[in-house]
This record gives structure tokens, C-alpha cells and sequence, in this order.
């Protein structure tokens, strides 16, 4: 095949790919935010867990329940407040700090979940009212980080991280230094120009180019330390939740146990959201420079026009797949937010509940 239909060839293939991956990106998108709407638009049936085991107390526990309740719900709603306020906080840092080249961005995700868990842990509990004319009680059963919800709430955000301390070190060892000599580009060989002798391409002469952004060391070992970090604050959050004092009285055991679960699901759907939107920044502002990165100039004998680009594959492919699986990744992000929202509320609602009048039955 000569080189020059071989040239109009890989053009002609390329745009298809473009087209594609558009079409790809726009089909991904509609899926997610389909399912995101069908996700945010179904009302929850009958009452919560912790609702339910409220409306089986008597009064004088429904009361202490109350109570726990409403700082249960409190605490969460002061966390998540202090998380998204940090987030803004730091993207308002990096756009009045250019000179850090948007470090901030990076950071913005492993520093609202920071704060939002130190908020979360610094609005202490209700305690238990202790009666002495009352048997104590108390259960033989040990409990620790992992007794208050299924095993793959937990492995899954620890899999995710470890795969991104992966991803990050990767990552830095392929990026080069920019020229303040900070690890935040990626280089390659591309074609710099040619020339044409009797219609024929010849001479054609290769340089190295860089494209930035790229989560090299400057901003892979900060994130890499947040996120350590914020996996290790997590896990005290968790032990602290489970460690803490059961009431005195039996009655209130299940109670107690509904609201240990849902200040869990709390922790891990918030961290979780912080660590998703985390991957997807990365990922996306990853796919994007490689995508740049992996179009090549195709000579031309016409040197009065610009010069095409084809994509260079299999880089080109894989930074496409990268942006839309990080785009996938934020809308989980996003729902898991949502359902941390909802887990608030959802606490807001069986304070609510527990002003009502005792049914010692199931309710239906």
C-alpha cells in the first residue's frame, strides 16, 4: 500500500473512531443519568429500619431514642455541610493560586472527606441515661469496624483505593518534569515536520512534546498521602461507631443496633462518593492528556494547508475508555452522595417517628 493512501486511510479511520467514541460518551452519559433519575425518583416505601424498631419502644424509651436520634442526625447533617464547604473551598484555593498548577483540584476530594468525618467525630453522641434500679445488660457478641453492614461495603472502597495508590504510582513513574522541574507532564516523540521532493514525502524529522496536565509525583504523592490518610480516618470513624457504649436497657438494643448501621451507611456511602469523585477527576484529566497525547500528524505533499491528525492506537483507545469509565465512576460518585443525603433524612424522619404514639406491634 503506498504511504500516502496509507496516510488517508488511517485519517479516514481515525475520524470514524472520533465519531464513535462520541457517540460512545453520549450513550454512557444518557445511560447513567437514566439511571441516576430512576434512582432519585423512587420514593421510599413503608418505614426505615430505625423507624420501625422506634415505633416498637415504650414511651420512656422512645424518648432517650429521640434524643439519640436527633444528634445522630445533626452530627451527619454538620458533617456533610463541612465536607462540600471544604470542596469549594479548596477548587476557590486552586483557581486563586495558578502558580500551583491546580493542585488544589486534585486535593479537594481527600480534604472535604477529611473534614467531614473530623465534623462528624467531633459532635459527640448522646449518652445513654444510666438507671440504676434496672438489671444491666449486656451481650457476649464481639463487635468492631465491620460488624454494622455487609463485607463488600467495605472491601469495595478499600479495593478502590488500593487501585488508585496503583494507578498514581504507575502513573508517576511514566510522567516527566516540566520546566519549573515539577513531575506533572507526559512526553512523547511526534512528528515536528517534513519535506516534500518530486511529490513525495521525505525528510520527515521527530520531536519530544509534552502535555500537561499529567498526575505525575507533584500531584500523585500528595493525593497518595491524602488518601492513606482518609482510609485511616475512615476506620477509626467505623471502630468508634462500633465501640461505643450499648444502653443499659435491652429494650433498646435493637434500636441502638439500627442506629450503629445507619451512621455506618452514612460513613461509607460520603467517603465512598468523596473517593469516587476522587478516581474520576484523575482518571478524566489522565484520559484527556493521553488522548491529546496519542494524535499524530499525517504528512502532506501540500505544505499551503495544515496538516491532519490520526490517532495512534492502542493509546488513543484506552484514554477514551478512561474518560468513560470515569464519567461512570462520578455519576456512581454523585448517586452515592445522594444516598448519604438520604441516609440523613432518613434519620431526620424517625426522630419524626418516635413522637408518635407507641405500637408495640409490626408496623405495617
Amino acid at each position: 500500500m503506498p504511504r500516502e493512501y496509507k496516510a488517508h486511510f488511517d485519517l479516514r479511520m481515525g475520524r470514524l473512531m472520533v465519531v464513535l467514541s462520541v457517540f460512545l460518551v453520549v450513550g454512557v452519559i444518557a445511560l447513567v443519568v437514566l439511571a441516576l433519575w430512576a434512582v432519585l425518583r423512587r420514593a421510599p416505601h413503608g418505614r426505615s429500619g430505625v423507624a420501625i424498631e422506634v415505633a416498637r419502644l415504650s414511651e420512656p424509651d422512645r424518648a432517650t431514642a429521640r434524643s439519640h436520634l436527633r444528634r445522630e442526625w445533626q452530627g451527619a447533617s454538620v458533617a456533610l455541610v463541612a465536607g462540600l464547604a471544604s470542596c469549594v473551598a479548596m477548587w476557590q484555593l486552586g483557581a486563586a493560586q495558578p502558580e500551583w498548577h491546580g493542585l488544589p483540584y486534585a486535593l479537594a476530594g481527600g480534604v472535604g472527606a477529611l473534614v467531614g468525618l473530623l465534623a462528624l467525630n467531633l459532635v459527640p453522641p448522646a449518652p445513654w441515661p444510666s438507671d440504676h434500679r434496672r438489671l444491666r445488660v449486656g451481650e457476649l457478641s464481639p463487635r468492631g469496624s465491620l460488624s454494622f453492614s455487609r463485607q463488600w461495603v467495605f472491601a469495595l472502597p478499600l479495593a478502590a483505593a488500593a487501585l488508585l495508590l496503583l494507578s498514581l504510582i504507575l502513573t508517576g513513574l511514566y510522567s516527566s518534569t516540566d520546566d519549573n522541574g515539577l513531575h506533572r507532564v507526559y512526553t512523547r516523540r511526534s512528528l515536528s515536520g517534513w519535506g516534500v521532493e518530486d511529490g513525495q514525502v521525505v525528510d520527515l524529522q521527530y520531536h519530544l512534546s509534552a502535555t500537561s496536565p499529567f498526575p505525575g509525583g507533584y500531584y500523585g504523592v500528595p493525593v497518595m498521602i491524602s488518601t492513606i490518610v482518609f482510609a485511616i480516618a475512615v476506620y477509626l470513624t467505623l471502630r468508634r461507631t462500633a465501640l461505643a457504649p450499648r444502653p443499659n436497657s435491652r429494650a433498646l438494643f435493637a434500636v441502638d443496633t439500627a442506629m450503629r448501621t445507619l451512621r455506618t451507611r452514612f460513613v461509607m456511602t460520603a467517603s465512598s462518593a468523596a473517593l469516587g469523585f476522587h478516581i474520576a477527576g484523575i482518571g478524566l484529566v489522565t484520559g484527556i492528556t493521553l488522548r491529546s497525547a496519542h494524535m499524530e500528524a499525517v504528512p502532506t505533499t501540500d505544505l499551503n494547508v495544515a496538516a491532519d491528525h490520526v490517532p495512534v492506537e492502542p493509546g488513543y483507545t484506552l484514554a477514551i475508555v478512561l474518560i468513560l469509565s470515569s464519567v461512570a465512576i462520578a455519576v456512581a460518585a454523585l448517586i452515592l452522595l445522594v444516598r448519604a443525603i438520604r441516609t440523613v433524612t432518613e434519620a431526620m424522619t424517625a426522630v419524626t417517628a418516635a413522637g408518635e404514639p407507641a405500637t408495640h406491634g409490626i408496623p405495617s
